[in-house]
């Protein structure tokens, strides 16, 4: 009979636990459901007072900073102009740069990534103080915040942010290329510099050049095809010069694509004939037609386009080669003349 007592009331204690852990669920979700009411009529008015300056009731606490500084990262990409000078003037006025300092001190690195961002939206010295985060522990945060310094145009120069951030040593993304792009814009300067710089890598280099190359700015043809020519050695680096010295369709860079032209090497004489080709280098008439009887598939063909798009001179010579030249060369004239519906 003990026994069946026993187990008796060890069946009602497991009950009451039951009973009581459901009594505690439910009344932390009662509480919750009542911050999350709070949270969002403090985010209603908080919404109103960064759009419009209004005053709202509710006082000041850490709370409504940390709010706003939500709302402000959420929100500022959509004003545009004056308003959005307004509106992060309604933002520092809530607590929203002191709350967002806080939190680049954040032991979570999406945190402390998401802090410079934001901060580096507000103005002069007081969006500099996101650069705090180029030195942070993680490569993201600092990756993201230069980003977010140089779309606001406060970066420090292009020099000092590859060292920092160890661009083209431990970072690798395609977030560099956009981030060289950014810099070009305000400190296009700053980045040619970068390519004199002999301790700097390769890969940084050649983010510059690809960055400097897409800004269409046709004084820097000069300058990339240097680049060019001091890549003589670098297999893996030059053709990707060569490439960017076609797409700013300079003739300045003249010289540097003869000279890829004759290169040992397929991948830089492939690049400098696509270079010839978008530059409508007319000189390089010769050598592309010599081309055309490469061993390499690639130089032929990207030699042959390059004779095509080069006028009447380019399509002449095209046609001679396809009925007089070498086995190699009438194959790639009379593929090119074909493709381009020239014969």
């Amino acid at each position: 009979m003990s026994a069946l007592l026993a187990l008796w009331d060890a069946s009602l204690a497991l009950a009451g636990s039951t009973i009581a852990a459901l009594v505690i669920l439910l009344i932390a979700r009662l509480i919750g459901g009542r911050r999350g009411d709070n949270r969002d009529r403090i985010r209603q008015q908080l919404t109103r007072v960064l759009l419009t300056g209004e005053t709202e009731p509710g006082g000041s606490s850490r709370l409504h900073a940390e709010i706003a500084a939500d709302l402000t990262a959420e929100l500022a990409e959509l004003v545009r102009g004056s308003d959005r000078e307004r509106f992060l003037r309604n933002a520092e006025a809530l607590g929203v740069t002191t709350a967002l300092r806080r939190r680049l001190r954040s032991a979570t690195a999406q945190d402390r990534l998401t802090a410079a961002e934001a901060l580096a939206l507000f103005p002069g010295d007081t969006g500099r103080e996101a650069a705090i985060a180029l030195d942070d522990r993680n490569p993201d945060v600092r990756l993201g915040a230069a980003l977010a310094l140089a779309q606001n145009h406060i970066a420090p120069p292009a020099a000092e942010l590859v060292r920092k951030l160890g661009l083209g040593t431990r970072e690798q993304s395609m977030l560099v290329i956009s981030l060289m792009r950014d810099l070009v814009e305000t400190d296009p300067r700053g980045v040619e510099a970068m390519l004199y710089d002999e301790e700097l890598p390769d890969a940084a280099k050649l983010a510059a050049t690809d960055a400097l190359a897409a800004s269409g700015m046709v004084e820097n043809a000069p300058l990339v095809a240097w680049m060019a020519g001091a890549a003589k050695h670098q297999t893996e680096l030059q053709p990707r010069i060569y490439r960017a010295l076609g797409r700013i369709g300079h003739p300045g860079g003249r010289d540097a694509i003869l000279e890829g032209l004759g290169s040992p090497e397929w991948q830089v004489r492939s690049a400098a004939a696509e270079a010839a080709g978008k530059v409508g280098l007319t000189e390089a008439v010769g050598p592309l037609a010599e081309a055309l009887g490469d061993a390499h598939w690639w130089v032929r063909f990207r030699s042959g386009e390059a004779l095509a798009k080069l006028g009447r001179t380019g399509r002449d010579r095209l046609g001679e080669l396809a009925r007089n030249g070498s086995p190699l060369a009438r194959e790639a004239a009379s593929a090119t003349l074909a493709e381009r519906k020239l014969a």
